[in-house]
């Protein structure tokens, strides 16, 4: 069950409330609304929401896609992270996926400490396939979740394109993969939701274990060098979130821009309760 779609998708799920994520302190709150597209055609909607208190964090994403017949799978879920930002990045505490794919239900649960998975749940595990690479014990080390890789921590420092110098290993539960950024350069945006200085990085995904070693997807998306990702910086200033990302595929490009940047409430208690939300996932079976 590569997760490479999804990365490029935002992890596109639907989340539980972040403010009982975070706890009773009161939080600071920022939401981003994104519009997706695929062959130059609107294929979708998603909306990120993020809460901190103090060095904790909630991330939650709603995601709504239009069917493209061949290409998506239809799927409804929710999920939602927590974890804590330190001097060395942001650190998974809980990460939960209730959703169904392909018709399917499909439920991941991750608990971790110190970036070590101490338990992961899937439901139904990955079928297997004579050419699944096993996951070993240490590629369960150093890991954060497919919703806290979005982010990345600057502290007090300016924009810089050493900020994209990083590697970011990520488990979904079943597969491990690293996100290498590289090659950045910061730039000034003057058109759309955001308007400011973004850092820009070019990123490769590279497979570890989980995945199917001769699948056609994996094989793909390991080989592209066209990824790219644009940060811009939220709240205070101290941590990067997706402006805008871009995906190149064997049929086309995939592409997620933010067409609202803050400013709006973010999604309610009682509203993210409900697991209703329509979400649809990319065919990476």
């Amino acid at each position: 069950m590569p997760r490479i779609p999804a990365v490029a998708l935002l992890a596109l799920v639907s989340g539980a409330s972040a403010a009982n994520a975070v706890g009773e302190i009161p939080a600071a709150r920022f939401s981003i609304a994104y519009s997706l597209s695929f062959l130059n055609l609107r294929v979708g909607e998603a909306t990120l929401a993020l809460e901190r208190a103090d060095a904790r964090y909630a991330l939650e994403v709603e995601a709504g896609l239009r069917g493209l017949a061949g290409f998506f799978l239809d799927g409804t879920g929710k999920a939602v992270v927590a974890g804590a930002l330190g001097r060395n990045g942001a650190a998974t505490a809980t990460f939960r996926l209730d959703s169904r794919y392909a018709g399917k239900p499909v439920s991941v649960v991750l608990d971790l400490a110190g970036g070590r998975v101490r338990s992961a749940t899937v439901e139904p595990p990955p079928a297997p396939r004579p050419d699944r690479v096993p996951v070993a014990p240490e590629d369960r080390v150093g890991v954060v979740d497919p919703l806290t890789m979005l982010m990345i921590p600057t502290g007090p420092s300016a924009l810089e394109p050493g900020l994209c110098d990083r590697r970011i290993a990520v488990f979904d539960g079943a597969t491990r993969a690293d996100l290498v950024l590289s090659r950045g350069s910061v730039l000034t945006v003057t058109e759309g939701a955001y308007r400011g200085p973004a850092l820009d990085c070019r990123v490769r995904w590279v497979p570890i274990s989980g995945h199917r070693a001769q699948g056609a997807n994996v094989r793909r998306m390991a080989e592209s060098d066209d990824l790219h990702v644009r940060f811009a910086p939220v709240a205070d200033g101290t941590l990067l979130l997706p402006l805008s990302i871009a995906v190149a595929t064997g049929w086309g490009t995939l592409r997620i821009d933010a067409t609202r940047w803050g400013d709006a409430a973010p999604v309610s208690p009682a509203a993210a309760d409900r697991a209703n939300v329509k979400v649809r996932l990319p065919n990476a079976r």
